[in-house]
């Protein structure tokens, strides 16, 4: 784990590192206080946006436009939303099994063109869920199709790399909708 957070947060400075853990810190228990406030399950939508600094049009273009294809899916009893470092990130929670509503929010991902560039956090009060839930493999990278995580983690690819992917798959996107409202 030290290894993994040490690149996680090369060329970043103390205070930043600092910034960072206390912003996903706020975010657990912002997650937990809406499960305790209003119960079921929490569908939690953020994007995949390299960096530190998670504030970009592309990354909250994929997130809104991943809401709006949950939503032609699944319908939120309540629904919140943030804006910080981590980016535009919303929440939704449902009166759902949370298992099913994971199975769910994997399939979007997987069908979605920009599935891949959201992550779909399901959790209950005492619970997380994730693809393993599903014996499902690991997310891959979007560049090279191995696991995300070992790519990060050796960190494979710069983060002007990544990025440039990740705002081209949102302008292409967006492009092919603009074309198929065209014809």
């Amino acid at each position: 784990m030290k290894i993994h957070l040490q690149n996680l947060f090369s060329g970043i400075k103390e205070n930043e590192r600092l910034e960072i853990l206390d912003l996903r810190e706020e975010r657990d228990a912002f997650e937990r206080e809406l499960l305790k406030e209003y119960g079921g399950s929490l569908l939690t939508l953020r994007a995949n946006f390299p960096g530190e600094d998670k504030r970009h049009t592309a990354a909250e273009t994929a997130v809104r436009v991943m809401e709006e294809e949950v939503r032609r899916y699944l319908h939120p009893v309540h629904e919140e939303s943030t804006h910080t470092r981590e980016g535009y990130i919303v929440y939704l929670l449902m009166n759902e099994d949370p298992l099913k509503l994971k199975k769910t929010a994997v399939e979007i991902e997987e069908k979605h063109p920009l599935g891949r560039l959201v992550d779909m956090d399901v959790r209950s009060s005492d619970k997380i869920f994730s693809r393993g839930d599903f014996n499902l493999p690991p997310r891959l990278c979007y560049l090279c199709s191995e696991p995300a995580v070992h790519c990060v983690r050796s960190m494979k690819h710069s983060l002007i790399e990544v990025r440039e992917h990740f705002i081209r798959t949102v302008e292409n996107h967006r492009g092919s909708i603009s074309c198929n409202q065209a014809e």
